[in-house]
């Protein structure tokens, strides 16, 4: 993925986790040309499935793909 950003500021750099964390759960979730759709930091599984729900909803023609990361989104 590219540089993200957000409203029109950039996010910090982030790399992808080995292995999931089970105490945070940091994501951000992108369509299929990369395009920044939505991103959290969560301790819950619940907040991220419902996350993808309305991102879907307000994206309805996009393929949403989540990234986890290893800090705060």
């Amino acid at each position: 993925m590219g540089q993200d950003a957000w409203n029109g500021q950039r996010l910090a750099d982030r790399k992808r986790v080995s292995k999931p964390l089970a105490e945070q759960i940091h994501y951000r979730l992108y369509d299929q040309r990369g395009q920044l759709l939505s991103f959290n930091s969560t301790n819950s599984l619940a907040s991220l499935v419902a996350d993808i729900e309305i991102t879907v909803r307000e994206n309805p023609t996009s393929k949403i793909i989540a990234v986890q990361y290893d800090g705060p989104a």
